[in-house]
């Protein structure tokens, strides 16, 4: 008897379930402690959620591919060569590929950020690849094109009508790419069944873009700095 105690004593800890929370429990967890820190129970709520939503979140809503009517494409990095011209890089080389295979899958239209519409080439067919370009300034270089100014050009271009979109961008950077594309309007969703794009060049022209943990500090400053900016617009607008 005493031989079978420790491995039945091991089977029934490894075998217990894991005492998750769920998302409900973990904000009600948050909401807790935020408002003994921040002494205000409706700040607490408040902050609580965009945490869950903003920073504990990093997956959007997926698209199956046959609903798709079209594809949007977000550049991620670049690399810079010695006379300092842009050129795509290794993770932009990665998204192309992506967009490539979901358009074998669905034939659909694609908006590609330019670094992206390069690297695809004549994989996919003229009149169905729109280059997003950025402003070229008078010495030559080019203008930085932000994710906003990606969403408001794929509209223009579309002349306002992309339907369901499926959106391509890096990993990381995936959630705000849609919900930046949703703020235009489009119907933007992750592609359904894909991987998106996860490997860093550590020598990449955006030293953000460089490895994870610093992109991930970009990305939560970002969508902090998006949430302050609509909680100032809206009290402007009272």
């Amino acid at each position: 008897m005493k031989k079978l105690l420790l491995p039945t004593l091991l089977a029934t800890v490894f075998a217990a379930p894991a005492f998750a929370l769920t998302d409900a429990e973990l904000e009600a967890a948050m909401v807790k402690k935020l408002e003994v820190q921040l002494e205000n129970k409706e700040a607490a709520q408040y902050t609580a959620e965009f945490i869950m939503n903003n920073l504990l979140t990093w997956k959007g809503e997926e698209l199956p591919l046959d609903q798709a009517d079209s594809i949007l494409a977000y550049a991620f990095g670049n690399r810079l060569m010695p006379n300092g011209n842009q050129v795509p890089g290794p993770m932009n080389e990665a998204l192309a590929d992506t967009v490539v295979e979901i358009y074998e899958q669905t034939g659909k239209p694609v908006y590609a950020q330019w670094e992206i519409a390069q690297s695809i080439g004549d994989r996919i067919p003229a009149k169905d690849l729109h280059s997003i370009n950025p402003v070229i300034a008078k010495d030559g270089s080019l203008t930085y094109l932000s994710t906003i100014g990606v969403a408001e050009t794929a509209v223009e271009m579309s002349g306002g009508d992309l339907g369901k979109t499926v959106v391509v961008g890096f990993y990381e950077h995936s959630l705000r790419t849609i919900n930046t594309s949703k703020d235009f309007g489009i119907d933007a969703y992750a592609p359904a069944g894909i991987e998106l794009p996860h490997e860093y060049d550590p020598e990449s022209g955006q030293a953000w873009t460089r490895e994870v943990k610093t992109f991930i500090m970009h990305e939560v400053r970002n969508r902090g700095t998006n949430e302050r900016t609509r909680l100032i617009e809206e009290a402007l607008a009272e």
